[in-house]
C-alpha cells in the first residue's frame, strides 16, 4: 500500500496537483486500545496479583497461612470488582489496574522483606512498623490517577498489611491507613515536586504521632518522664520521619518513568509543558505574533472557564498555547497576522481561501507530531474547531454563486453549468469535541476572536456575542459527542463574558499637559 501511494503521489506531482509533502496523521493504536479493554488481559493481571499474594501469605505470614490467604483473596476480589461497577473510573483500563495492584504489592513486598529481617534478628522489632513505606502506593497513585484512587490504595494496602503481620491489635492497620491517607490528603493538587516531599514529611509525622500514642514507639511512660529511654525514642521517631521522606523521594524520581510507561500526564508535567520557551511557541511569537498574543489571551480565558466547571485547567492553558501552531505554515493569511494594506484573500477564490484556513488544523497536527507533543494536546488541536463552518468564506461563495446565476440568465448560461457551493467543503475536518476541555477551547477561541471585531465591547454586547456563538454551536450539533451538560455550557459562557469584560474594560483618556503661557511683567 505504501508503494502504491508513492506512485500515485508521483503522478499527481507530475501533473502539478501535489506538492510531494507527506502529512503526518494522529493515528489511533487499535491494538493497544483492544488490550486495555480485553477481559483476558484483566484476568492475567488478577491471576498474577493473586499469585504474589499467595506467595506472601504462605511464606511470610506466621500463623494460619491458608486462612490469611482466603482473606487476602477476598480483598483482591473487592478491589477488582469495584472498577467494574464504577464504569469509566480510573481503574477501568487494564494497564491502570495493573499499575494499581503492582504498587500496592511492591509496598507489601518491601514490608514482607522487613518482616523477614526482623524475624531473623537483623532488624529490631520496634523499628519494623516504622520502616514500612506506607505512603508508597497511595502517594504515587494519588498523583497519577487522582485522590480517590490513592485512598482506595491506602485502604487495600492497610488491610493486606494487617493480614501479613498477623497481629490481633489495630496498630498495624491504623499505621498503614493513616500513613497512606495523610499522604493522599497532602497531594490533592500537586503543581510542584516539592509538594511530594512535603507529603512524605506529613506522612512520617502522622505515623510517628500515632506510634507514640499507641505504644509502638517507646513505650513512653508519661507519669515518670525521667525513666524513659529518650535516645531510643528519638531514633524511632527519626526512623518514622525518614521513612516518609525517603518514600517521597523515590516516588518523585519514579514518576516520569511511570508517566511514560502508562501514558499518564500529571499536573506537574502539564506545568512543565506550559513553558513559553518551547521552540514552537518561540516560532509563533516571531513568525505569527498576532496568533501568539491571541493564544495567550485565550489561555487565560480557557483556564478561568475550566476552574469554574471543574475541568483540567492546566490542560486548557497548555492546549490554548499550542492550538493554532498550524498557522505557522501560512501566517500571513490569517486576519490577526495580516498587516495594514491589501488582504491576500482578495486575490483568492473563496474555495482557496477556505482551504488555507481549514488546513491550519492538519498542519498543526503535523507540527505537533513532529515535535512529539503530548497526545492530549494533539487531540485538542484536532477537536477545538470541531466540524464548524468557515462562515465568512462560505457566505462569500454563496454570494458569488447568486451573482453568477443572475448574470448567467442575461448571458444565456444554463443553471446546471454553474457549480453549486458545497457546504461540506467549508467545514473543518473534525472530529467534534470529545472532552470538556476541547469544548472550552473551542468556545474561548471563537469568543476571543469575535470580541476583537466589536467596536464598543460593552458587557451587554459581549454577553450577546458569547451566548450567540454558544447557541449556534448547540444548534449545529457540535457538542453531541462531548461529556458536557447545558449547565456547564452556561457556566462556561458566563465565565467568558466576565473575563472578556475585564479584558476589554475602558480606560481613562489622559490629556496632554497644557503649557501655561504667562507674560513676563514689564519693568
Amino acid at each position: 500500500m505504501s508503494l502504491l501511494r508513492f506512485f500515485k503521489k508521483q503522478r499527481l506531482a507530475a501533473r502539478g496537483m501535489s506538492c510531494g509533502k507527506t502529512r503526518r496523521a494522529a493515528g489511533e493504536n487499535t491494538l493497544l486500545d483492544g488490550l486495555e479493554e480485553s477481559p483476558w488481559i484483566r484476568g492475567l493481571v488478577v491471576l498474577a496479583a493473586a499469585g504474589i499474594l499467595s506467595f506472601l501469605c504462605l511464606v511470610v505470614s506466621p500463623e494460619e497461612p491458608f486462612k490469611n490467604l482466603l482473606y487476602a483473596l477476598l480483598i483482591l476480589a473487592v478491589v477488582v470488582i469495584h472498577p467494574l461497577i464504577a464504569r469509566g473510573g480510573s481503574l477501568h483500563d487494564n494497564s491502570r489496574l495493573g499499575l494499581f495492584l503492582f504498587l500496592i504489592l511492591l509496598q507489601l513486598g518491601i514490608g514482607a522483606i522487613l518482616l523477614r529481617q526482623a524475624d531473623e534478628g537483623y532488624l529490631g522489632e520496634s523499628y519494623l512498623p516504622l520502616l514500612v513505606p506506607y505512603a508508597l502506593a497511595p502517594l504515587t497513585l494519588s498523583v497519577l490517577l487522582g485522590a480517590p484512587t490513592g485512598f482506595w490504595a491506602a485502604l487495600a494496602g492497610a488491610l493486606w498489611w494487617m493480614i501479613l503481620r498477623g497481629e490481633s491489635g489495630p496498630a498495624p492497620l491504623l499505621l498503614a491507613l493513616i500513613g497512606g491517607m495523610v499522604a493522599v490528603l497532602s497531594t490533592l493538587r500537586v503543581r510542584r515536586r516539592s509538594r511530594l516531599l512535603r507529603a512524605g514529611f506529613y506522612s512520617g509525622i502522622s505515623v510517628c504521632i500515632l506510634a507514640l500514642c499507641s505504644g509502638v514507639i517507646g513505650p513512653v511512660h508519661w507519669e515518670s518522664l525521667q525513666g524513659n529511654d529518650w535516645w531510643k525514642i528519638g531514633m524511632e521517631c527519626a526512623t518514622a520521619l525518614g521513612a516518609g521522606i525517603l518514600t517521597a523521594v523515590l516516588v518523585s524520581g519514579s514518576l516520569p518513568m511511570l508517566e511514560q510507561l502508562f501514558r499518564i500526564t500529571t499536573e506537574i508535567s502539564w506545568l512543565e509543558m506550559a513553558d513559553l520557551n518551547h521552540p514552537l511557541l518561540r516560532r509563533l511569537s516571531l513568525e505569527a505574533p498576532g496568533t501568539y498574543h491571541h493564544s495567550l489571551a485565550m489561555a487565560n480565558l480557557a483556564e478561568a472557564c475550566a476552574e469554574k466547571v471543574g475541568a483540567n485547567a492546566t490542560l486548557c492553558r497548555v492546549g490554548a498555547y499550542f492550538h493554532d501552531i498550524g498557522k505557522l505554515v501560512k501566517p500571513e493569511y490569517f486576519t490577526e497576522n495580516i498587516p495594514a494594506g491589501p488582504n491576500p484573500h482578495d486575490e483568492l477564490t473563496p474555495t482557496m481561501s477556505a482551504l488555507v484556513i481549514l488546513s491550519h488544523v492538519k498542519e498543526g497536527v503535523d507540527l505537533a507530531l513532529r515535535s512529539k507533543l503530548n497526545r492530549h494536546i494533539i487531540d485538542l488541536i484536532r477537536q477545538h474547531h470541531g466540524t464548524t463552518l468557515v462562515e465568512y468564506f462560505y457566505q462569500r461563495a454563496c454570494r458569488q454563486e447568486r451573482d453568477a446565476r443572475s448574470g448567467g440568465s442575461l448571458m444565456n448560461v444554463r443553471p446546471e453549468d454553474i457549480p453549486k457551493v458545497n457546504e461540506e467543503s467549508y467545514r473543518y475536518p473534525g472530529p467534534k469535541p470529545q472532552t470538556i476541555e476541547a469544548v472550552i477551547l473551542g468556545l474561548a477561541d471563537a469568543a476571543e476572536s469575535a470580541s476583537r471585531s466589536l467596536e464598543r465591547p460593552t458587557p451587554q454586547r459581549l454577553d450577546d456575542l458569547v451566548h450567540g456563538i454558544l447557541a449556534d454551536r448547540i444548534e449545529d450539533g457540535q457538542y453531541d459527542e462531548a461529556p458536557v451538560t447545558l449547565c456547564q455550557l452556561q457556566s462556561i459562557a458566563d465565565s467568558l463574558v466576565s473575563s472578556l469584560g475585564s479584558m476589554h474594560h475602558s480606560r481613562i483618556a489622559y490629556r496632554k499637559r497644557l503649557e501655561e503661557t504667562s507674560e513676563a511683567p514689564s519693568a
